[in-house]
């Protein structure tokens, strides 16, 4: 009894440790002092109003918002295809290409943005949506390869085989059968790509440019120049707002349980 008391007060230590920054830039973002002070001198929510005043950040968060829905389709026809071609053909170095696919997870971020921005500049399209969307889709495609490739590996080929032998052709059986019956996985890597995307700092600080910068790399610009703010804290408070709602979706089409099976079943396929 003693020891179960113990395990679930360090889950609960645990879960105090994690959450415990993001309550206090939420709580910080209505203090009524310009700076960031914990706890708050009072309470205002002018800050966030403040927020529709700044043109930078709000075309930040469209450049943001944009670069992750591109790189997320990206991120999903690459997966797609990779999955298909791992889970069913069989050829010498299989394994070795399936890891190659999925290296991107664990190289150094700073590492691979370094190498992209050289990359990038050896080809001629050094910084902008062009370089930010292809290299966002580096990173978040393992992730779709990963729950997609799960997913294919439950699949029943006998369905796409009785297709074929109605006359269907393989481009129809794929729109028809294929992706409606993967569809799990990949509203899985979808939603996780967006994420990993929409949140990225690293490769979107060495590929950022005037005009072209997304909302994270933004925010620690500022931070790092003019120091923390209250209106940098409700802005980071907007992301977190964001990001449950898009956490609520996730809920709404597949169930948070769903989506965190099939994420799980990606990561044991990679292995």
């Amino acid at each position: 009894m003693i020891g179960r008391w113990a395990f679930n007060a360090l889950i609960v230590a645990i879960c105090i440790f994690i959450l415990a920054p993001i309550a206090v830039v939420l709580v910080a973002s209505i203090s009524t002092t310009p700076f960031l002070s914990f706890p708050p001198a009072g309470f205002t929510f002018r800050w966030f109003g403040e927020i529709l005043l700044l043109d930078d950040f709000i075309a930040a968060f469209r450049f943001s918002l944009t670069v992750a829905v591109l790189a997320t389709i990206l991120s999903l026809v690459l997966g797609l295809w990779i999955a298909l071609v791992m889970t069913r053909m069989e050829f010498p170095g299989k394994a070795l290409l399936n890891g190659f696919f999925l290296s991107p997870i664990i190289l150094p971020e700073l590492a691979l943005a370094l190498g992209l921005l050289q990359y990038f500049a050896q080809i001629g399209i050094l910084k902008g949506m062009l370089p930010t969307v292809l290299a966002h889709g580096v990173v978040c495609a393992p992730y779709a390869v990963r729950t997609i490739q799960a997913t294919a590996l439950r699949l029943d080929r006998n369905l796409e085989d009785s297709a074929l032998s109605l006359g269907a052709k393989p481009a129809r059986v794929l729109w028809d059968v294929t992706i409606p019956l993967l569809k799990p996985g990949l509203l899985a890597g979808g939603i996780m790509a967006f994420v990993i995307s929409f949140d990225n700092v690293t490769i979107s600080l060495f590929l950022s440019a005037p005009g072209a910068i997304t909302l994270p790399a933004l925010l620690f610009n500022q931070a790092s120049e003019v120091g923390l703010s209250t209106t940098l804290a409700a802005i980071c408070a907007l992301l977190v707002l964001f990001m449950l709602g898009v956490m609520l979706l996730v809920e709404w089409l597949v169930g948070l349980e769903r989506f965190a099976t099939s994420a799980m079943s990606g990561k044991a396929a990679a292995r």
